[in-house]
């Protein structure tokens, strides 16, 4: 069953990545904006640290339609991070690799997550609304090669 779930995450890994290779001109987040971010963010990779992915994601994703419309979804993302934390083991830090924004309340920021056994990434396509950053998609991979631009 985890061999399937790996395959899984690593498939979808496979599929999305190309678009994470590509030359973006978009600026980058403000240090402040990113700062902001910072209490979900780091309570998000905290509560992983924990060993604790079904709690790590509620709270990330409270006041977002990724709470309430997304359930499916959320069950399967928690699923395959529990199965990338079985395989790298103990989450030891976490660094932000990047972040660009296509506005000035729409930011990508792209996290290098440190495993005792090797890195996973995060990226998070954060939303600014009532004063507020708030999870609008994730991306979590074990695949680093296509974060890379290939000539």
């Amino acid at each position: 069953m985890r061999t399937r779930l790996l395959i899984l995450a690593v498939a979808t890994g496979l599929m999305a990545a190309p678009a994470l290779a590509r030359d973006d001109s978009t600026p980058p987040m403000p240090a402040e904006s990113l700062e902001q971010t910072r209490p979900r963010t780091d309570a998000f990779f905290q509560t992983l640290r924990a060993g604790d992915p079904a709690k790590a994601y509620r709270d990330l994703f409270a006041g977002t339609l990724l709470e309430t419309t997304k359930a499916a979804e959320v069950n399967t993302l928690i699923t395959q991070t529990q199965t990338l934390l079985d395989v790298y083991g103990t989450l030891v830090g976490w660094t932000v690799m990047r972040s660009d924004c296509l506005s000035p309340t729409l930011c990508r920021i792209g996290y290098q997550v440190d495993m005792k056994n090797g890195p996973m990434f995060v990226f998070l396509l954060m939303h600014r609304r009532a004063g507020e950053w708030y999870p609008h998609w994730i991306y979590v991979t074990d695949i680093a090669q296509p974060l890379f631009e290939v000539d």
